[in-house]
């Protein structure tokens, strides 16, 4: 008899474990749990922006899901509880993502109907400066009347000059740049867009898969540090560089599931967000570059993504 072999969620990493279905189910009795499409992260800036359509990606078409999500999991017992009853299971992958903090229009995870809001939306208030935050303002303002991005600080882990760059460009581009901490009682304008950064979804403490406010802490191959059978991919895990490692982390597992016992090698990502029209940031460690070579760079990363998993 096969082991159960239970997959919930759909994010990045998700995608490519799902993307080796085949040879997962030679040695596994294989379920998946959750949607059967979501919005790729990298992506949907653009979309904002007009330069893509859609940034939408796809479950294949040969996998169903028994359930749409998860209510709650029993690690002890080995059962994830769904909105249509109990599935057991001797192997658990999860990629449902950590959450918005709540000050406004979650961004994390971005729905369709999320970016209808901001099609629709003639101005915008964001809230954060780091990457997603200011990539979100360099989008927006190429199409809304009015955009304001309230940041403590701008890019704070980035060399002082990137930062004086990137401020200049999001004044010059019409950007109101207000440099102290938002407050929910300030009179904003237009739609307010959470982009402060990520924290834990609740139902992992009651899950007792971590402490109050923390993320996952996990082993080297990416299992739980308790549950050995346990799998946590992209911004859940503590060891992840949030999103930018949720692919690798999905890579790292697909292949450990099927034999490959090397530890997931932890390393400086690469990252590339929207600027100015026709150029992007490029960062690698410490490294910086802003051009039109980063842009380009960007454009082929993702289009060869949303082609991988666009139907």
């Amino acid at each position: 008899m096969k082991p159960r072999l239970v997959l919930v969620g759909l994010g990045h990493g998700q995608l490519e474990i799902l993307d080796r279905f085949d040879e997962l189910q030679k040695s596994y009795d294989v379920k998946y749990i959750g949607g059967e499409e979501a919005i790729y992260t990298g992506a949907f800036p653009q979309v904002i922006a007009g330069e893509l359509t859609d940034a939408t990606v796809h479950l294949r078409q040969d996998v169903k899901p028994i359930a749409s999500r998860l209510v709650s999991l029993d690690p002890i017992s080995r059962i994830v509880k769904t909105e249509t009853g109990e599935v057991p299971y001797d192997v658990l992958v999860l990629a449902t993502g950590a959450v918005s903090r709540g000050v406004g229009l979650d961004i994390k995870p971005m729905t369709k109907e999320g970016l209808a809001k901001i099609a629709s939306s003639d101005a915008v208030t964001i809230v954060g400066g780091g990457k997603a935050g200011v990539e979100l303002a360099f989008a927006c303002i190429r199409t809304k009347r009015h955009v304001t991005l309230y940041a403590s600080d701008v890019l704070s882990d980035m060399p002082a000059r990137v930062q004086r760059t990137i401020k200049r460009h999001l004044v010059r581009s019409g950007v109101t740049l207000v440099l102290r901490k938002y407050e929910r009682n300030v009179l904003q304008d237009g739609l307010v867009l959470d982009a402060s950064g990520v924290v834990p979804d609740g139902w992992w403490r009651e899950a007792r898969l971590a402490k109050a406010g923390a993320f996952i802490e996990t082993d080297r191959y990416l299992r739980h540090a308790d549950y050995k059978q346990i799998f946590i991919t992209g911004d859940m895990a503590s060891r992840l560089n949030g999103g930018v490692d949720a692919v690798r982390s999905g890579r790292h597992v697909a292949a450990y599931l099927l034999g490959d016992r090397r530890p997931f090698r932890e390393r400086a990502s690469l990252n590339i967000l929207l600027t100015l029209p026709g150029q992007a940031l490029l960062t690698y460690g410490k490294w910086t570059w802003h051009g039109r070579l980063p842009n380009h760079v960007k454009r082929l990363i993702d289009s060869r993504y949303l082609k991988r998993f666009h139907s």
